[in-house]
């Protein structure tokens, strides 16, 4: 018998057997669990150390053409961006993905189904990679112009920044989205039409 149909099993019988003490810890059950098969892949992915360096390069180019355009003077060329003052690299851990990664974590530990909710997913992802620009560009802009030192903004400010985005997408989601039973009321729409046919 497969995990997914023991569960399955096991949580048809908390559902009805189980007082609401119970059912809330078998859901944390299910989440801590789902949330640790994230973390085991996450730590692969981090063993298996792929090259990102052509996105590395891409993401470099983008900020640093947002960078041109809000005024300052500099060059780049592959990851690494040159002004007057300092030198910026631009490293695995500045294109987000670990904050995109914990995301994408969230919402499987806390979904049933977690493609019915692949919409907000994408939305996720994409106000993520949005705030990391912001995140980047800011930090190079406040500490070439002398507003906020580098070691400052990148280590206190910005390190929690889309972690505190992550967490407000999560928490809208699951108050907001998590119930909705997209593809069920779909499939239910589609057979009471076949049925009227």
């Amino acid at each position: 018998m497969s995990l997914r149909k023991t569960l399955d099993r096991y949580s048809k019988n908390i559902n009805e057997n189980a007082d609401s003490r119970q059912k809330k810890l078998y859901k944390t059950f299910l989440f801590t669990v789902k949330f640790l098969i994230a973390g085991l892949v996450f730590q692969l992915i981090l063993f298996i150390d792929p090259s990102t360096y052509q996105i590395q390069a891409a993401f470099t180019s983008l900020i640093a053409f947002l960078l041109s355009t809000a005024g300052l003077e500099l060059t780049y060329t592959g990851i690494r961006i040159f002004t007057s003052e300092a030198t910026y690299v631009i490293v695995q851990d500045c294109l987000g993905w670990k904050s995109m990664a914990a995301f994408i974590a969230l919402i499987y530990a806390s979904a049933s189904r977690t493609l019915e909710h692949l919409n907000y997913i994408l939305l996720g992802l994409a106000i993520l990679f949005a705030a990391n620009i912001v995140r980047v560009l800011t930090t190079v802009y406040l500490s070439e112009i002398g507003l906020i030192s580098f070691d400052i903004i990148h280590g206190t400010l910005w390190r929690w920044s889309l972690t505190v985005v992550v967490l407000a997408l999560w928490v809208y989601w699951f108050k907001n989205l998590k119930d909705r039973e997209m593809f069920e009321d779909k499939i239910r729409s589609q057979l009471k039409t076949v049925k009227s046919e």
